[in-house]
């Protein structure tokens, strides 16, 4: 990985994930099952093909995805255990984003519930995402 700006810890942070983009790669592995380039098309932001390329590369040469291949031969990405450190960020991320955002009844609902006991969220979450 390339030198960062600075030696400061949110900086490096943002120079892997600082985007709209990467976080909503990261949540569609771990909350959405998502593992295939088809998958994460689909996502209801709607990424673009090229932007999708690039953060997948960010991703994997931060070591935070590996690229893995399916029993049909087709490629899949997976977490790393360092992207899956990233879990409890995006549990509080949720939190957050339902507290001070425009959340929907259901997301709303479902960020309570998280909230209600965050340890419990995080160790399944990073169960499903494993």
């Amino acid at each position: 990985m390339k030198r960062g700006r600075s030696t400061c810890p949110i900086n490096f942070g943002l120079e892997i994930f600082g985007d709209p983009w990467t976080l909503l790669i990261v949540r569609d592995m771990v909350f959405n099952d998502k593992r295939t380039y088809g998958d994460f098309l689909k996502s209801a932001e709607g990424i673009a093909t090229n932007v999708l390329a690039e953060r997948l590369q960010r991703l994997e040469t931060a070591g935070l995805i590996e690229k893995t291949t399916q029993a049909d031969g087709k490629p899949a990405y997976r977490l790393t255990e360092r992207g899956l450190e990233l879990v409890p960020v995006l549990i509080e991320l949720i939190v957050w984003g339902a507290g001070n955002g425009k959340a929907d009844r259901g997301l709303s609902d479902w960020a309570a519930h998280i909230e209600a006991d965050k340890p419990a969220a995080i160790a399944a979450a990073i169960k499903a995402a494993s």
